[in-house]
């Protein structure tokens, strides 16, 4: 299954600045995902808003959490099944 993922965090407690902490948090997070076995499609920063995107694929709900155990702290996810568009439009124009 395909998940559109929307990490958030404030600058309280943005742990830019602190290459300890970003090495403990989002820098750990894409090798913790690919150790947990959930595939990493994409992955995006817009660091002025505090926002991570990712597209991760897992059918496993607990592996997605545990390779993400390490920035739950730091913020709020938002984790939301998506579909291939393309895909989805075929199969809605197919009859």
């Amino acid at each position: 299954m395909l998940l559109h993922i929307r990490h958030h965090h404030d600058e309280k407690t943005c742990p830019a600045g602190d290459t300890e902490r970003v090495a403990a948090s989002f820098g750990s997070l894409l090798p913790a995902l690919q150790t947990a076995g959930v595939t990493v499609v994409g992955a995006w920063v817009d660091p002025p808003s505090h926002d991570f995107f990712l597209v991760v694929e897992t059918d496993n709900y607990e592996d997605l959490l545990e390779g993400m155990a390490t920035i739950i702290p730091v913020g709020s996810a938002t984790i939301q099944p998506v579909v291939d568009m393309k895909a989805q439009m075929e199969r809605s124009t197919a009859n």
